[in-house]
């Protein structure tokens, strides 16, 4: 699970890196898990980072004020999914 995990930090820190983001151990669920927020141009988008994976997100903007707008997994993906068509969208128009 451990490398399943990994996997996501990589992608994940990567949208990071392309969006305006934080990073900040702000769950009271998992205060050992840091809460990575990205703010997709479809809305906003969290996940948690392993401790074994906070090497992977030191470009990251640090924050101890969750900003986290209430959305659900679902919701979470849906702006990821419209994201992902409207750069496709873009990419095929050029």
């Amino acid at each position: 699970m451990d490398d399943v995990y990994r996997e996501r930090a990589h992608l994940v820190a990567h949208l990071a890196a392309a969006h305006p983001s934080t990073i900040g151990y702000h769950d009271p669920g998992a205060p050992e898990w840091a809460v990575v927020i990205v703010d997709l141009p479809t809305g906003q988008a969290s996940w948690h980072v392993s401790p074994d994976d906070m090497d992977l997100f030191e470009h990251v903007a640090r924050s101890e004020i969750s900003t986290w707008d209430g959305h659900t997994t679902e919701e979470k993906y849906a702006r990821l999914d419209a994201h992902t068509r409207a750069l496709a969208q873009k990419e095929s128009r050029s």
